[in-house]
C-alpha cells in the first residue's frame, strides 16, 4: 500500500492554498507557500543527489522552517532524523553518525556546534544553514565555510538556493510501512535509540488525533508549545494540524507568558503541553488576565499530572484537561480521552487510542485483573518498527508481540487506565514497593509546594531510601521537619521521605519533563 506522509501539506494546500498554515512571530506562512517553498527545498535536495531512503538530521526551534524542511524529506521519499537543539557538538556528532544522516539541516543559531560535528563524520555529506542569510552567520562559522581544501566543501545556505529552484518536484510515492522518522529517545534511563516511525505510524497517529481525540479543522488553531523534534509536538501537533487544514502558531522557545499572550491574540482553540508548562502557565494567571475564552481542547502529557494542577486548570478554565499517554515507540499516543467525552476521571490517561490495544501485565506475562497493578504493554498501528540498527534492544522491547511501555500501571471497570509509576522509578525498601508518585501528588497538596519529585537512593539496610526533592513557592518558608510531619499525616510510614531536598529548580530536558536520573546523580554522584 502507497503512502507518503507528505501528501497531508500537498492535500491541505490544494483544499485551503490561501488559509493560513504557520504563524511564528511576525511571519505568516499559508498552506500554498509552505508547499512551494517544501518542494523547492526537496528539489535542492535531488540536486545533491538525494535518493529514496537516504536519511536526513533537522536540529531547529519551533520554527517554520523546521515544517518546510520535514515535508521537502518526505516528499522526496527521505527519512526525517530531528534531534534536540540542546545537543552538542560531540553529541550531535554521534547522531550523524549512528543514523547514516547523508544530508544535515541546522538552524542557524546552532551553526557552530553544527559545523563542529558535520566535519567529524565522513558519511555526512551535506550541511545546510537554515533560517538566516550568509552574512547573518557567526565569523567562525563563515571562516569554516570559506577553507574549502582544508574542509568538506558541501556547506550550503539554504536560502540562497532556494531562489534559483522551481519548486515543481512532485512527491515519491513510498510504501505506508516505510520509515518516515527516525527519533531519539530523551536518554533520560541511558544511551538513546534511535526510534523507526514509519509513515503509517504517524499519519494514522495523526489523523486520530484530529478527527477522534481533538477534532480538529481548518477553523481550528493550535499553538506549538513542545518541542517539534519531540514526538508529542511533531504529530499531535505539526503533523494533525497540517492533516486537518488547521492554523498552527509556532512558539520558538516555551515561556509562560508569551505563550498566554499568543493564544490570546491568535485565539487558539487547542493546546498539547506537559505538566510543567501548564504548571507555569496557570502561576501567570493567578496574577495576570488573559482572554484565552477561545481554547476548547488542552491536552497534558509526556509526564503525570499532578491532581492540584488538573483541579486548578478546570476552575480557571471552565473544562478539564485531557491527559493523555504515550512514547517515542508509539507514535506517540497510546491512550488518551477523546475531547468530546462525558467522563474525564481526573488522574486517568484515559481509554485506549483508536487503533490501540493496551493491558496490564502481571511479572510473568499474564494479564492482569481489574485494578491490580502490573505493567502496560500496548499493540496496533502507532508501535515503532523498532530500534535502528538495534536488533537486540527491539527484541527485548516485546514480549509476545506486545510493546513494553516500562510504566506500572492499573485499569478500572469502565476501561479506563491510570500510570501509577515508571518501572524504573519504583522504589524498594525493606522489600516493599514505593511509588514516588503517590508520595509526590500528597506533597503537591502542601500550599507552599511548587515542584516536587521523588526518588530512591541506595541504602545498606533498606535497599532504598526515599528522598523528596522539593521546590517552594517563591517567598515560602517551610521546614523539612514540617514537609516530613505532613506526610506522615497522609502516607504509612514506610513511604514518608526521609530526606527532603530543597531546591532553586528541578532539572528538566527540552520538552520539561523532570530528569530523575540527574536527581539520582546529584545525589549518589553516580
Amino acid at each position: 500500500m502507497g503512502l507518503n506522509l507528505a501528501f497531508g501539506l500537498i492535500d491541505s494546500a490544494t483544499r485551503y492554498p490561501n488559509h493560513p498554515a504557520i504563524i511564528c512571530d511576525n511571519r505568516s506562512y499559508t498552506y500554498a507557500e509552505l508547499d512551494s517553498w517544501s518542494a523547492k527545498i526537496a528539489e535542492v535536495l535531488l540536486s545533491q543527489g538525494m535518493r529514496c531512503g537516504d536519511h536526513v538530521t533537522l536540529m531547529a526551534p519551533n520554527v517554520p522552517e523546521f515544517t518546510a524542511v520535514y515535508y521537502a524529506v518526505l516528499r522526496v521519499g527521505g527519512v526525517v532524523v530531528p534531534i534536540n537543539t540542546l545537543l552538542l557538538s560531540n553529541e550531535i556528532a554521534e547522531l550523524l553518525e549512528h543514523s547514516d544522516s547523508r544530508f544535515f539541516f541546522t538552524w542557524h543559531t546552532f551553526a557552530e556546534k553544527s559545523l563542529l560535528a558535520f566535519e567529524k563524520v565522513d558519511s555526512c555529506q551535506g550541511l545546510f544553514f537554515i533560517g538566516a542569510k550568509r552574512e547573518e552567520l557567526q565569523e567562525s562559522v563563515l571562516a569554516h565555510y570559506t577553507v574549502a581544501p582544508l574542509h568538506k566543501p558541501n556547506k550550503f545556505v539554504l536560502d540562497e538556493i532556494l531562489t534559483v529552484v522551481p519548486g515543481t518536484v512532485d512527491y515519491e510515492q513510498t510504501s505506508s510501512n516505510d520509515t518516515a522518522v527516525i527519533l531519539y529517545t530523551s536518554g533520560t534511563t541511558g544511551r538513546s535509540k534511535g526510534v523507526e516511525l514509519s509513515h503509517f505510524n504517524i499519519f494514522s497517529n495523526a489523523l486520530y488525533s484530529k478527527e477522534k481525540a481533538f477534532f480538529l479543522d481548518h477553523d481550528s488553531t493550535t499553538i506549538a508549545v513542545l518541542p517539534l523534534f519531540h514526538t508529542f509536538g511533531q504529530t499531535a501537533i505539526q503533523n494533525a494540524s497540517i492533516l486537518a487544514g488547521a492554523t498552527m502558531v509556532m512558539v520558538p522557545q516555551f515561556e509562560p507568558k508569551r505563550t498566554l499572550g499568543e493564544m490570546e491574540k491568535h485565539r487558539v482553540t487547542c493546546i498539547a503541553a506537559v505538566p510543567t508548562m501548564y504548571n507555569l502557565m496557570i502561576q501567570i494567571l493567578r496574577r495576570r488576565s488573559f482572554d484565552i475564552s477561545s481554547l476548547k481542547v488542552a491536552v497534558s502529557g509526556g509526564a503525570s499530572l499532578p491532581l492540584t494542577i488538573y483541579n486548578e486548570f478546570e476552575k480557571l478554565f471552565g473544562f478539564k484537561i485531557i491527559e493523555g499517554y504515550g512514547l517515542s515507540e508509539t507514535s506517540p499516543i497510546s491512550c488518551i480521552t477523546p475531547a468530546d467525552n462525558k467522563i474525564n476521571k481526573a488522574g486517568s490517561i484515559g481509554l485506549e487510542f483508536y487503533g490501540t490495544q493496551a493491558k496490564i501485565i502481571r511479572n510473568d506475562g499474564s494479564a492482569a485483573d481489574i485494578d491490580e497493578i502490573g505493567e502496560l504493554v500496548v499493540r496496533g498501528h502507532n508501535v515503532m518498527k523498532g530500534y535502528y540498527k538495534d536488533p537486540s534492544a527491539t527484541e527485548a522491547a516485546f514480549i509476545n508481540g506486545w510493546f513494553r511501555t516500562g510504566d506500572i500501571a492499573r485499569r478500572d471497570i469502565d476501561g479506563y487506565f491510570y500510570i501509577v509509576d515508571r518501572l524504573k522509578d519504583v522504589i524498594i525498601r525493606a522489600g516493599m514497593n514505593i511509588y514516588p508518585r503517590e508520595i509526590e501528588e500528597i506533597l503537591y497538596h502542601y500550599p507552599e509546594v511548587r515542584e516536587v519529585a521523588v526518588i530512591g537512593i541506595p541504602d545498606e539496610t533498606l535497599s532504598e531510601n526515599v528522598v523528596a526533592c522539593v521546590v517552594l513557592a517563591e517567598g515560602a518558608e517551610v521546614t523539612v521537619m514540617e514537609l516530613q510531619k505532613y506526610c506522615r499525616e497522609h502516607l504509612a510510614v514506610y513511604k514518608c521521605p526521609k530526606v527532603i531536598h530543597f531546591m532553586e529548580s528541578l532539572p528538566k530536558n527540552s520538552t520539561g519533563k523532570i530528569m530523575k536520573r540527574a536527581l539520582r546523580e546529584m545525589q549518589t554522584g553516580k
